[in-house]
């Protein structure tokens, strides 16, 4: 059947149902080949590129003209986890332009799921009230363990070291607040904040 739906792919003859039954296909193979060669297997999905035709026609990609939408992901990725969700070493990253799924969809995946990480704040949200905000929202369900600690996805190389260390403050300054709320104790943050800042980011991405 995808040997088919490539086939009309190609003569340009797929329908909008052909295409989304053939990309769910690839992406349910790609799942497969993570798990055989031990690989780490990432969705960045939500971006509406290039929204505005005028623009791009006349200064292309990549121009500031690219809209966050909606993405389900618990109907989404459904498939997928039932052969794999709980897979031996297959991990998972999921992440968002659409902060509403945080703790709707998101932690909750992650929280039964071993296979699934929530990835860290990304694009327009990775600003320190957004930062925040994904703490607070995913915490409770899926604790610090399940998120993928920061990523340095920009271009602008100049700008890593400053974005890695807003998101070590913003990390602290929610573990702050949990210790003067006398939740966990401050021993606890430091421990908390280690994990957060490195050993996840290593354990999450096998490195």
């Amino acid at each position: 059947e995808a040997e088919a739906l490539f086939e009309k792919a190609r003569r340009g003859e797929a329908t909008g149902a052909d295409r989304d039954a053939f990309e769910a296909h690839m992406m349910w193979e790609m799942a497969g080949m993570s798990v055989e060669d031990g690989l780490v297997m990432t969705i960045h999905p939500g971006s509406f590129r290039n929204h505005h035709g005028p623009t791009f026609a006349e200064f292309g990609g990549d121009t500031g003209h690219d809209i966050p939408f909606a993405v389900d992901y618990t109907a989404g990725v459904h498939a997928l986890l039932q052969d794999f969700g709980t897979a031996k070493d297959f991990h998972l990253v999921l992440f968002t332009l659409d902060e509403t799924v945080f703790s709707r969809e998101l932690a909750p995946l992650a929280g039964f799921y071993p296979s699934v990480y929530i990835g860290s704040p990304w694009w327009f949200l990775d600003a320190p009230d957004a930062m925040l905000r994904f703490r607070s929202a995913v915490t409770e369900t899926a604790g610090f363990s399940r998120s993928s600690g920061f990523i340095d996805d920009t271009r602008a190389y100049c700008s890593i070291p400053a974005r890695h260390d807003t998101s070590r403050r913003i990390e602290a300054s929610f573990l702050a607040r949990l210790v003067a709320e006398h939740r966990i104790t401050e021993a606890r943050a430091h421990e908390l904040i280690v994990d957060i800042v490195d050993r996840a980011p290593r354990r999450v991405f096998k490195l």
